[in-house]
């Protein structure tokens, strides 16, 4: 997360953009002091404010019927039912019961979360186009084309910056959005 704090507004704000334009039921605010720390009351204030800002401005605004949209949306329902389908196995039909045991499967997993139960075995990274893509999809229950779609564009944006996909995008993503960037290439 950028230190500067214009910078992190500017981060605050894509993610707000983001979420508003996906129509998410759910926002993660961020802080301008996300790199620095615990923030302020002020500071959560401020990430507050500034989420608030951009859901106010996009509210309104649809990108649903544009195809990269389309094609990414229904990606994300394959996902979505390869998950909770076995989500509601585990539970045998109570999903609170399922998801309990899902995190302790790994099906559940979060990149990066510092919770005990989290199996931390996922890794995203980013494809040629800044996409989150699944580097390393541990024990979630994707199907074999999923897996393979991951890979393809993975391999698509080693092959542009002419470098074998490793774990080296994962560290170079994660340092990009703090140095001004979405995708973290190579020099």
């Amino acid at each position: 997360f950028p230190q500067d704090e214009s910078k992190s507004f500017g981060v605050i704000s894509w993610g707000a953009a983001a979420a508003v334009l996906a129509k998410a039921t759910k926002v993660i605010v961020k802080t301008p002091h996300e790199a620095m720390g615990v923030p302020t009351k002020e500071a959560n204030a401020s990430g507050l404010r500034a989420t608030k800002q951009l859901t106010s401005m996009l509210k309104d605004q649809s990108f649903t019927e544009i195809p990269a949209v389309i094609a990414e949306s229904n990606i994300i329902m394959q996902e979505m039912r390869c998950i909770l389908g076995k989500v509601e196995e585990l539970g045998k039909g109570d999903f609170a019961i399922g998801t309990v045991a899902a995190f302790e499967a790994g099906i559940i997993d979060i990149p990066f979360a510092p919770s005990r139960f989290n199996a931390g075995k996922v890794m995203p990274a980013r494809d040629n186009s800044g996409a989150v893509r699944l580097l390393e999809i541990g024990n979630i229950p994707f199907t074999k084309d999923l897996r393979d779609f991951h890979r393809e564009k993975l391999e698509q944006r080693a092959a542009f910056e002419n470098r074998p996909v490793s774990f080296q995008m994962v560290i170079d993503d994660v340092y990009a959005i703090g140095k001004g960037f979405l995708v973290g290439r190579p020099k």
